[in-house]
């Protein structure tokens, strides 16, 4: 999925709850107004339509792929509304849930970045007070949480 840069949302990386499965926190990268999957390969939304479950004639097949593809845009457009009411809180749990940059993406190694969600790059120029209010209560809470709960493996991370 991708938007032409009319939404208004800050470039970075933000995480929300998919609209239609509330149990699922998708992943998205803007840049230039332009929403993207994130990672890039990812697929978030209403499951891709199947060759092999299109109907066989030629007009119940378009009206099948017509019906996903509006399916799809309401999905999509409601996915832009929640980045563009709030775009803080979704950056604060992108970099609460993945220990990355919620600016440019990159994995964030000191502690400093950690807890605050930022990478030293991309906070030059934003002040502490800045920093501490908008990110540090949320993310550190968050690393701390997730430091006190044992990490498995699982056939799927491998």
């Amino acid at each position: 999925m991708s938007t032409p840069p009319d939404d208004g949302v800050p470039d970075g990386y933000f995480a929300i709850l998919d609209p239609a499965d509330p149990a699922v926190m998708t992943y998205w990268r803007v840049t230039a107004g332009r929403v993207t999957p994130w990672p890039r390969k990812a697929w978030w939304g209403p499951a891709r339509p199947l060759k092999r479950d299109a109907p066989a004639g030629m007009e119940e097949r378009i009206a099948w792929m017509r019906s996903w593809q509006t399916a799809y845009r309401a999905w999509a457009a409601t996915v832009h509304q929640l980045l563009a009411a709030d775009p803080g809180p979704a950056r604060r749990r992108f970099a609460e849930l993945t220990t990355r940059c919620c600016d440019c993406g990159r994995v964030l190694h000191d502690e400093t970045s950690k807890t605050l969600g930022i990478g030293p790059d991309c906070r030059d120029g934003i002040s502490p007070a800045a920093l501490a209010a908008l990110f540090a209560p949320a993310v550190s809470a968050a690393h701390a949480a997730q430091a006190d709960t044992p990490v498995t493996r699982t056939e799927s991370s491998r």
